[in-house]
C-alpha cells in the first residue's frame, strides 16, 4: 500500500477522526475553497471507501472542480451504497444533463421522482431534461407537477410560458407569465418573457411597458439581446414608429459597452429613420470600411486554384457538415463547424492567410476614438471560421455578426452563373439591408459586390449583409470568418 494512503488511512483511523474531517470539508466547500475540500473528501474516501457523505458531497466539488468522471463515478458508487437515495440520483441526473447525457439524467430523474415523488425539485429538474430532448408535452407535465407540489414555484412557471412560447401558443404563454408575475411582481424574468410574447403577437405598447419593467428590476436584462443580434425591444420602438427610442436604447447599451456591433448595427438604422443620414453613412462606412483582397496561395500550391481545391474537398469532407437549421442566416444551404481547430492542413494554412489580411487591414485603418469601430481596434484577435455551401436556391438572409469586430468572406468556388453579366445579380452578396421583418420607411444605402473565386471581403460585423439567390445546381462555396477582440 503507498505510504500516503497509508497516512491518510492512520489519519482517518476512528469514527469520530471522519466525522471531524467530513465537517471541514464541508465548510471548505461551503465557503469556495473547493481544491482544499476535495483534497479532503479523497483523504476520507482513501481511509473509507465506503463513506457515502463523503461520495456525495465530494461529487458535487469533483463536478465544480470540472472533473465529471470523477463526480459521475461518485454519485454511482453512493448509490450502489444504497439505491433508495433519491438526492443521489437527483444529483446524478443533474451532471449528466449538464454533460448532455439526457437520456441516462432523465433515466436517473425518473428513478429520484419514484423514490421521492413529493420533490418539487426534481420534478422540475425532470422537466428541464424532457425540454432539452425535445419532449414539450412531458416537460410541460413535470413542470405542473412541481407547482402542484410548490404552488408559489416560479422557475416552473416561468418555463412552462417559454414552452408554450417555443410551441406557438402565445395567448397560454402570456397567461402564465402573467400568473408568475401576480405571484412575484419583481421577477424580472417574468416581464422580459412577457414582453417577448406579447411582440409576438404585436401588442406592441403592452410589449415595450413589459420591456421596461423588466429592465428597471434587472438593469442588464436586456443586454444579451443585442448580444444574439435582434434585440426585440428595439424592433418594438421601430414597429411603433418611435426611432427616437429605439436610439436611446442603442445608446444606452452602448455607453456600457462600447463598439458592441448589434448595438451599431441598431444604430445605424435609427439614424437613417431619424433623417440623420450622414451620421447613418459614416457610422456604416460602406465605401471606408468595406475592403476586398486577394490573397497569395500557400507557398506549397502552385497557385490559388490549386488551394481552393483543397479547401473545397476540406468543407466537403468535414465531420461538422449539415443543413442549415432554421436558426441559421442560410436558408436551404449547408454549413460546417468550426474550421479553425486542426494545426495542419489547407484549413490551417487558410487561418494563416485570414491573419496575415486581417492584420494588414487593421494597420491601415486611422485610429479616430470619436469612431465606435475604429475605438475599438483590438491590439490581440483570434479568428473563427466556418464553410458555407449554398446551391441553387439557397440564399443567406440579411444579418449580422452580432459578437464580433471585423468578419469576412472568402469565395473557394463559385456556380458560373456568377461569372455572366447577370443584371439581376445572382449570387452576389449586398451590404447595408436590414432585415426583412423590419417596419422602416427609409431606404437603406446599399452595396453590391460580385464575387470571384480567390477573393477576400472584409467589413464591419455590424454592417447587414445577405446573399443574392441563385438558379442552377451548381454550388457556391465560401468560407466566413469572424474576428474577436482578445485584448
Amino acid at each position: 500500500m503507498p505510504a500516503k494512503e497509508n497516512r491518510d488511512r492512520r489519519l482517518m483511523s476512528s469514527p469520530t477522526r471522519i466525522r471531524a474531517a467530513l465537517r471541514q470539508a464541508n465548510v471548505l466547500r461551503r465557503t469556495g475553497r473547493l481544491a482544499e475540500a476535495h483534497a479532503l473528501y479523497l483523504k476520507i474516501l482513501s481511509a473509507q471507501p465506503e463513506q457515502r457523505e463523503a461520495l456525495k458531497r465530494g461529487a458535487i466539488v469533483s463536478f465544480q472542480l470540472e472533473r465529471s468522471l470523477e463526480s459521475v463515478t461518485f454519485l454511482r458508487r453512493a448509490i450502489a451504497l444504497d439505491s433508495t437515495d433519491a438526492g443521489a440520483h437527483n444529483d446524478l441526473g443533474n451532471i449528466l444533463q449538464a454533460h448532455g447525457h439526457l437520456e441516462e439524467a432523465t433515466a436517473s430523474y425518473r428513478r429520484a421522482v419514484a423514490l421521492e415523488p413529493e420533490k418539487a425539485e426534481t420534478q422540475f429538474n425532470l422537466g428541464n431534461a424532457l425540454r432539452a430532448m425535445g419532449d414539450t408535452d412531458g416537460a410541460v407535465a413535470a413542470y405542473k407537477k412541481a407547482i402542484d407540489l410548490r404552488p408559489d414555484y416560479p422557475s416552473a412557471m416561468l418555463q412552462i410560458g417559454l414552452v408554450h412560447h417555443a410551441t406557438g401558443d402565445p395567448v397560454a404563454a402570456a397567461t402564465m407569465f402573467r400568473r408568475l408575475i401576480n405571484k412575484d411582481p419583481k421577477n424580472a424574468e417574468a416581464h422580459f418573457a412577457l414582453a417577448n410574447t406579447l411582440y409576438a403577437t404585436g401588442e406592441l405598447d403592452q410589449t415595450v411597458a413589459a420591456y421596461e419593467e423588466a429592465a428597471r428590476l434587472r438593469s442588464d436584462i436586456l443586454d444579451a439581446s443585442f448580444e444574439l443580434g435582434k434585440p426585440r425591444h428595439v424592433h418594438a420602438h421601430f414597429d411603433r414608429g418611435d426611432p427616437s427610442a429605439a436610439l436611446a436604447a442603442c445608446d444606452a447599451f452602448l455607453a456600457r459597452k462600447p463598439g458592441q456591433s448589434g448595438a451599431l448595427a441598431m444604430k445605424a438604422i435609427a439614424l437613417r429613420e431619424l433623417d440623420r443620414q450622414d451620421e447613418a453613412r459614416n457610422l456604416l462606412g460602406l465605401d471606408r470600411f468595406l475592403h476586398l483582397v486577394r490573397p497569395e496561395q500557400p507557398h506549397d500550391f502552385p497557385n490559388i486554384s490549386a488551394f481552393n481545391k483543397a479547401l473545397e474537398r476540406h468543407v466537403y469532407d468535414h465531420p461538422t457538415l449539415m443543413d442549415a437549421p432554421e436558426s441559421y442566416s442560410t436558408e436551404r444551404g449547408q454549413n460546417t463547424g468550426e474550421l479553425f481547430v486542426s494545426p495542419d492542413g489547407p484549413a490551417a494554412q487558410f487561418q494563416a492567410m485570414v491573419e496575415k489580411a486581417v492584420a494588414g487591414y487593421r494597420d491601415a485603418l486611422p485610429r479616430d476614438s470619436s469612431h465606435p469601430f475604429l475605438a475599438a481596434i483590438p491590439q490581440k484577435f483570434r479568428a473563427t471560421a466556418w464553410g458555407v455551401i449554398l446551391d441553387g436556391g439557397a440564399y443567406q438572409v440579411p444579418h449580422i455578426h452580432p459578437s464580433a469586430w471585423l468578419s469576412g468572406v472568402y469565395y473557394v468556388r463559385l456556380p458560373t452563373v456568377i461569372e455572366i453579366d447577370n443584371p439581376d445579380h445572382e449570387g452576389w452578396i449586398e451590404f447595408g439591408r436590414p432585415y426583412w421583418d423590419f417596419h422602416t420607411r427609409a431606404e437603406p444605402e446599399t452595396r453590391l459586390i460580385k464575387p470571384e473565386e480567390g477573393l477576400m471581403l472584409m467589413f464591419p460585423s455590424y454592417i447587414f449583409h445577405r446573399t443574392i439567390p441563385f438558379a442552377g445546381d451548381k454550388h457556391r462555396i465560401s468560407i466566413a470568418f469572424d474576428i474577436l477582440c482578445d485584448d
